[in-house]
């Protein structure tokens, strides 16, 4: 009881439970807005050359989707669930797909002919 009273947040742990997930949801979300509005800017002008009357464009990010992505990166638990769940599957894909290529192998292989 006495160590758990006695517990003291630690350097070590403050890395890696607040600045780790914080720096992956500030990097992560900063190239996904980037490449949201690269995407953005293109498909604006896409539908403006189609329809120069009517435009059905629909922006992908917005204000609060910036605000509500900024919140979550300094925000502690918060960005630690943005970074296990949301940044990390998408930044380390390849991994994963390597990942899951290896444990994709059949526990009773076929039948050789």
């Amino acid at each position: 009881m006495e160590w758990i009273l006695a517990f003291e947040f630690t350097g070590m742990m403050g890395i890696l439970l607040y600045w780790l997930p914080a720096s992956l949801c500030f990097y992560g979300y900063t190239v996904r807005t980037w490449l949201n509005y690269q995407k953005d800017v293109k498909e604006r002008e896409r539908d403006t050359q189609a329809k120069p009357t009517c435009s059905s464009y629909c922006p992908t990010d917005t204000v609060g989707t910036l605000v509500g992505r900024g919140l979550v990166t300094v925000c502690p638990v918060a960005n630690l669930w943005a970074a296990s769940f949301d940044i990390a599957p998408k930044l380390f894909a390849t991994f994963f797909d390597w990942v899951g290529k290896v444990f994709n192998t059949p526990l009773v292989p076929r039948r050789r002919n």
